[in-house]
């Protein structure tokens, strides 16, 4: 069931929207959400809720045949199944727009089918604007838990700061780099000693960073050491071994980085850092049909991690290479975040 739970993120957007004047500040990590579009994939078969959807729970099954693919249920039936009662106030917030008050709608289960196959549990929102029509597929959007509205939290995106990634020439082919900007000190003070000189190996790297308040709060990205063979071929490019150092990272108190471990059953790529006038208060790390929340209060202790779909172990892998284009990836790209995770119907 496509959008039935937190989509991966797309490209970064721009820089974000200056923190607004009015409302309130973020709320605790606790009380940070992902919410989803759900639309269905065929015009002819609508899913039985089109909108915003909130996932509340997950439960493994050992098969879905005969489970309906989308059911709504009532208070008690929902009760009965365990489902958590709904945040009373829910905003639904995206990078550079002002937040929208949702409507809590009916509790809904949601049946996915796949090697591990479960159930997912959630909430319909009503009253928010549907993303643009060749966004939903993909569509996300942070859930804020507040009375009034947060209309001084902002999610701050990952921003390029760092590469050094080679070029692709016109036959496809990369070629090693000619300039760089160079790593964040707090990534390069913790970057493992790796004995890479050309021309038989080239360090390559590509890294994002999270500012609040002029200081770097987070980043996300990767070094690679490719192997050059003497006299390779261009079209061997996919073949050369690449070493790599790779994960999303958040500054501790003496503004060195450190990397999330807490909270990933398996990788998770770095969404956003929500902050206020107060400063960092959150990041929100996703992967395919999963999250966690870090509260940036308390040491980045894990404050909600949610599964809502269970796939095959390779599905989590994250492509950490930054050089030769192979797969459909462009060449020097930075390290992309998991695919989205699409149930099948």
């Amino acid at each position: 069931m496509p959008g039935a739970g937190p989509q991966s993120p797309g490209p970064a957007p721009g820089p974000p929207a200056p923190v607004a004047a009015g409302g309130t500040g973020c709320p605790t990590a606790d009380n940070i959400h992902v919410a989803s579009y759900l639309a269905s994939d065929d015009p002819a078969q609508p899913a039985q809720h089109t909108g915003w959807v909130l996932p509340l729970q997950d439960q493994q099954v050992d098969t879905v045949v005969g489970v309906p693919e989308y059911t709504v249920l009532d208070p008690g039936t929902a009760s009965a199944r365990g489902l958590p009662p709904p945040p009373p106030h829910v905003w639904l917030t995206v990078p550079g727009q002002a937040p929208c008050r949702a409507v809590i709608g009916s509790y809904y289960a949601a049946a996915v089918d796949g090697p591990t196959p479960n159930v997912t549990y959630g909430v319909e929102l009503d009253g928010c604007p549907a993303p643009p029509r060749d966004q939903q597929d993909d569509a996300e959007a942070f859930a804020l838990v507040s009375e009034q509205a947060p209309a001084e939290c902002q999610p701050l995106v990952p921003q390029p700061v760092a590469a050094r990634v080679g070029e692709t020439d016109a036959q496809k082919h990369w070629q090693r780099p000619t300039r760089q900007t160079p790593l964040p000190p707090a990534i390069a003070a913790i970057v493992p000693p790796h004995d890479c000189r050309a021309p038989g190996c080239e360090t390559l790297w590509a890294f994002g960073q999270v500012d609040v308040a002029g200081r770097p709060v987070a980043w996300a990205g990767a070094v690679n050491w490719l192997t050059i063979p003497p006299g390779a071929s261009p079209d061997s490019q996919c073949d050369w071994k690449a070493d790599a150092f790779a994960g999303s990272f958040v500054a501790n108190a003496g503004g060195g980085a450190v990397k999330l471990t807490e909270g990933q059953d398996h990788p998770l790529v770095l969404t956003a850092v929500l902050a206020d006038r107060g400063g960092a208060r959150a990041l929100i790390a996703e992967g395919p049909g999963e999250y966690t929340v870090y509260d940036l209060t308390a040491g980045a202790r894990v404050a909600r991690h949610l599964v809502w779909l269970r796939l095959a172990p390779e599905a989590y892998a994250i492509d950490e290479r930054i050089g030769p284009s192979c797969g459909g990836e462009a060449a020097g790209a930075p390290p992309a975040g998991p695919p989205p995770a699409r149930p099948p119907r």
